[in-house]
């Protein structure tokens, strides 16, 4: 693995996508973001198990050695999800933690059901791993110069919560079909 200094900006732009608001009455809620932040910006880059466990307890000690006065539970609480939508589509957009993954099913739902009513229909089961997904996907999306390299069995859902994230955040899908002649005129 590789890590710069430009993982460590991401988690602290990561953070600047929330409203400094809720901060100010609940400092515990700040090193909750920058636990979620960090889980996004490190774990997510890791593919092994181990190392994934190993990230873990080093995040729990960090946390637990450098915020000793705060409650550790609420630092740690599962699960521990930004988004956009914890009001719903269409509300203005508020980087926020989910309560609990029903909520954000329930929002996700609704937007894939004003998806299916534009475009052609997707039928998606939304269990918890595809609800992380769609939040990280949007998180990306909704990043200054976020990108993201979606790697996995084909079949396995990665085109369909992109395009449904992408929905969720107002912006237009195209896919580029390679031809013979290809050039950079045809990126325009």
């Amino acid at each position: 693995y590789i890590f710069n200094m430009r993982d460590l900006s991401n988690v602290f732009q990561g953070i600047l996508l929330a409203p400094k608001d809720d901060f100010a009455k609940n400092p515990t809620s700040l090193v909750k973001l920058l636990a979620h932040e960090s889980t996004r910006v490190y774990r997510d880059k890791l593919i092994d198990a181990a190392d994934i466990a190993t990230l873990n307890t080093v995040q729990k000690d960090v946390f637990k050695k450098s915020f000793d006065d705060m409650d550790q539970s609420a630092i740690v609480a599962d699960p521990n999800v930004y988004t956009y939508y914890k009001t719903g589509i269409g509300s203005e957009p508020k980087f926020e933690a989910i309560d609990d993954w029903s909520s954000l099913r329930k929002v996700f739902e609704e937007g894939l059901e004003q998806y299916n009513e534009v475009n052609a229909a997707m039928d998606l089961v939304l269990f918890e791993d595809a609800l992380s997904h769609i939040t990280r996907i949007n998180r990306i999306l909704e990043s200054p110069r976020g990108n993201a390299l979606l790697v996995g069995v084909g079949g396995s859902g990665k085109q369909s919560l992109a395009r449904l994230a992408a929905f969720l955040s107002g912006m237009q899908v195209f896919q580029i079909t390679l031809r013979k002649g290809y050039s950079v005129n045809d990126l325009k």
